[in-house]
């Protein structure tokens, strides 16, 4: 029973209170509290058949007919009131591709009143690719449906915008679609924005890749002049490494953004995945005390750049513990509540993190304060949550810190279904 049963039971029912029919109205309460305790399904099913009995038994012919007709109005302006508000373009075009709906949301986007577009031809007026939207219609009219595709549409000053649009087939009698209701946002600040930092990020790295070159020459000559151990040198050092770090932060940021995150997503074997992180671990830090419980055979589905997030948070669980076996758990211990989700866990003994880091990693938004500190762990957050996951933080079992991630299991292939 679709969704839309229930907006149409909820309708007359509303209906049956305004026009005064409240001997009909109790009994429909009492017949639903009678079936309350069913599934949705059959308790929606239920309902349409003991409304048809109650408008028999308590209203005549003309009053069935009027009820109805109020129900109609009314679903009508619910309808025409939720199309006038909403924030998007709403256009509803005939089989023939001329527009028979146009909402504020249109008017607002594209420049051209509901008296001025009413009845011309979308694909000419609007789409800057007449021929690309004459696919789009051909796909609708089979039936199909558009989601979130991005091409470009027409001003009515003359001006292209980027729009994303959503669209579907309308039918009003049999299987064939009578015509579409397109659904369309305008993303053309949005994409500037990114074309803009898209640019200034890459020029950015390409000076400081170069000046980084430059850098390292002239500190390999010092070098040669000085003494091992020198203080100053090996300051100038870390900072060449914090810079080479923070760029390629920069690149994978760039790479976070270019990319849809149902396109980015792939499947990670997560014990396969976590054994190699640890081998490195063991290699780079072999004073570490490492415990591991990992759960075979589990298979998560995750953004391309997951193994990043991994190796920030297994690093940073030993390379700010300034003990001197630093103790690390990492595993899937825990259940999840869902089969849907599975949870991994990562702990040290550290001394926890700071505030500031702690906030990177739990905050909804970036601080002034903040700046570039923890980039790394921004990076972090982003992956997860464009995975689809979540991301905890608290205190471990030996007062250091434990990082929780909440990451979707893999859906399965259809040859697996």
């Amino acid at each position: 029973m679709s969704r839309h049963t229930e907006q149409l039971v909820g309708a007359l029912f509303n209906v049956l209170k305004t026009e005064g029919h409240t001997e009909a109205q109790q009994r429909f309460i009492e017949s639903y509290q009678s079936h309350a305790p069913a599934q949705r399904e059959e308790l929606v099913a239920t309902l349409v058949s003991d409304f048809v009995s109650i408008m028999q038994e308590y209203l005549t012919p003309q009053e069935r007919a009027d009820v109805f007709t109020a129900t109609v109005e009314y679903l009508r302006e619910q309808f025409l009131s939720v199309i006038e508000v909403a924030p998007v373009a709403i256009i509803v075009v005939a089989e023939d591709g001329s527009v028979q709906l146009w909402n504020t949301g249109a008017e607002r986007i594209f420049g051209w009143t509901e008296s001025e577009f009413l009845t011309e031809s979308y694909a000419r007026l609007l789409a800057e690719l007449p021929d690309t939207f004459e696919t789009y219609f051909s796909q609708l009219q089979r039936g199909e449906r558009l989601t979130g595709i991005e091409t470009r549409h027409r001003h009515k000053n003359g001006s292209t915008l980027d729009v994303r649009l959503w669209a579907a087939p309308v039918y009003t009698t049999g299987d064939t679609p009578t015509g579409a209701t397109f659904v369309i946002s305008d993303i053309t600040a949005q994409k500037q924005r990114e074309q803009r930092l898209t640019i200034l990020n890459r020029v950015l790295r390409h000076n400081i890749r170069n000046d980084i070159t430059v850098l390292r020459g002239h500190l390999d000559l010092l070098a040669d002049q000085v003494s091992d151990g020198n203080k100053h040198v090996e300051a100038m050092e870390k900072r060449l490494v914090n810079i080479e770090s923070l760029s390629e932060s920069a690149r994978h940021i760039e790479q976070l953004q270019a990319r849809d995150d149902e396109e980015s997503l792939t499947t990670f074997e997560l014990g396969a995945e976590l054994q190699n992180h640890l081998d490195r671990l063991e290699l780079d830090w072999p004073a570490a005390e490492i415990q591991s419980n990992i759960r075979a055979g589990t298979t998560i589905e995750a953004h391309e750049l997951f193994p990043y997030a991994l190796d920030n948070l297994i690093e940073n669980a030993v390379e700010h513990n300034d003990s001197e076996t630093p103790r690390v758990f990492v595993g899937t211990p825990l259940e999840s509540e869902s089969s849907q989700y599975v949870d991994l866990v990562i702990e040290d003994d550290g001394p926890g993190l700071p505030k500031v880091e702690r906030e990177v990693l739990t905050r909804e938004t970036e601080t002034d304060l903040m700046h570039s500190a923890g980039m790394g762990l921004w990076l972090t957050r982003w992956i997860i949550r464009s995975s689809g996951g979540e991301l905890v933080v608290e205190p471990s079992q030996w007062g250091g810190t434990r990082v929780v991630l909440k990451l979707r299991t893999a859906r399965p292939s259809p040859d697996d279904e």
